[in-house]
């Protein structure tokens, strides 16, 4: 089952990778941690698949780069 922190509303209904929506980081309540949520950019990075990222600012900044990509 996957965890509540990791969808999205957009995931679902989406073709193509989703940028820029309010949804694409979400932080896990248990550890704090933050996480990119499923069917954005980095989702499926290392950090994200293991601990998540320190702060909120530093999940987007990757969603933002690799969006650009």
């Amino acid at each position: 089952m996957i965890p509540e922190y990791l969808l999205s509303s957009c995931a679902d209904r989406m073709i193509d990778l989703c940028r820029g929506c309010a949804h694409q980081v979400r932080q896990n309540p248990a550890t704090g941690r933050w996480f990119i949520t499923m069917g954005h950019p980095g989702f499926n990075t290392v950090t994200n698949n293991r601990d998540g990222y320190v702060s909120e600012n530093a999940a987007s900044l990757v969603v933002q780069r690799l969006a650009a990509r």
